[in-house]
């Protein structure tokens, strides 16, 4: 089933919805700039005509601009005959060749034994050189993720992507594209719902081992601190806005193609007057998921050692409509294909505890859902090194 070429889309695990946004939402990116999206999303729906929705993508650093556009969304079934089983047994993705990254890591573990911060989301990038289609890359990620949230987003031709290291290179619009396995919230009406995931394992092609992982995950006393740090401090901030918070004791876990997830499954009522879900989400954003703890010491440790800034990697992508209701995920698995290329993203949470080479050998196992949906590489599609932004 192709998907085609809409300029949003957003694919749930029952529905796919497309728009074609109008003129983007202009609001001045830095400090505060995801209070004041949500501030001109509500006033741009005021004014907008039934079936209307923001839609679009917020950064993970909100001095990169967000990508938000009023415009009118349809929503179909979701049908795919894909399955989400065990790993087809081919390499992960590139694991050996990134001593930056490995150096990162021991130097976030260092701070965070000094005691600087609790957690730290520390991310790497992979840049494939060549021409991509996004939307044959999109039509992969949909047929290899049934259960996930696959999108697709056209970015400004000046956003962040694989051709920034081009001066004057703009050309044709950059395109998001990815297939996330977390929702960050879900609002309708006074309802919410929220599925934080923290703590992973690479899945096994074994079937018998894969479910050895899977049950070594989630006895994982590690993995286990990892998410409920994400979890209580979900818990801190929703509390005060809800007038019924229902948080299971202990997580289960689900899988993706290429990994297994530790995920709770958050369900609250929330307290009049009700947010809308761009303001829940500006407020949750960036969770310890992707940011790490405390927030602020955590973002200062992300400046300082990941080698390129994220762009829309860990932002949020989704839609609101004019009641305030709406959906946004976490942009996880994600890449920006430019002209010339693709860049990829992928992270793991650092703890005082961690071991870089696990560390490293996790984001490989998340480079290979984008990696799988790119199929076998030609020659000329290489691996080009990213230039420190702090060189």
């Amino acid at each position: 089933m192709p998907l085609g070429p809409a300029r949003f889309l957003l694919a749930t695990s029952r529905h796919l919805l497309r728009a074609h946004p109008g003129p983007p939402l202009r609001v001045r990116p830095g400090p505060g700039q995801f209070a004041r999206v949500a501030q001109s999303a509500e006033r741009a729906l005021r004014h907008a005509g039934p079936g209307r929705c923001v839609v679009g993508a917020l950064p993970f650093d909100e001095n990169t601009p967000a990508v938000l556009a009023v415009g009118r969304m349809y929503s179909t079934a979701r049908t795919t005959v894909a399955t989400c089983g065990a790993a087809p047994p081919r390499p992960a993705g590139p694991s050996a060749a990134d001593p930056a990254y490995l150096a990162a890591v021991t130097e976030v573990v260092r701070r965070l034994r000094a005691g600087d911060a609790r957690k730290v989301v520390l991310a790497r990038s992979l840049t494939l050189a060549g021409r991509f289609d996004p939307t044959v890359t999109l039509d992969r990620l949909y047929r290899n993720n049934p259960g996930g949230h696959v999108f697709r987003l056209d970015l400004d031709p000046c956003a962040p992507g694989p051709d920034a290291h081009r001066p004057g290179v703009r050309g044709p619009r950059r395109t998001l594209v990815g297939a996330s396995p977390e929702l960050l919230l879900s609002r309708h009406g006074d309802r919410l719902l929220l599925n934080p995931m923290g703590g992973s394992a690479p899945r096994h092609p074994d079937p018998a081992l894969d479910r050895a992982r899977a049950a070594e995950l989630l006895g994982s006393a590690r993995e286990r601190r990892e998410h409920a740090l994400l979890v209580d401090e979900l818990r801190r901030v929703l509390t005060p806005l809800c007038t019924r918070l229902d948080i299971p004791d202990r997580p289960d876990v689900v899988a993706t193609a290429r990994v297994w997830h530790l995920s709770t499954r958050i369900q609250a009522r929330l307290r009049p007057p009700v947010p809308s879900a761009l303001a829940l989400a500006a407020l949750l954003h960036p969770t310890p998921a992707v940011c790490g703890l405390p927030r602020a010491a955590a973002r200062t440790l992300i400046d300082h050692l990941e080698t390129h800034p994220r762009g829309y990697y860990s932002g949020l992508v989704g839609w609101m409509d004019r009641h305030g209701d709406g959906r946004w995920i976490i942009a996880l698995r994600c890449a920006v294909v430019g002209r010339y290329g693709i860049r990829l993203w992928a992270g793991a949470g650092i703890l005082p505890e961690s071991d870089p080479e696990a560390e490293l050998a996790e984001t490989s196992a998340k480079f290979a859902t984008m990696l799988d949906a790119l199929g076998p590489l030609p020659v000329e599609h290489r691996l080009v090194p990213v230039p420190p932004r702090h060189a």
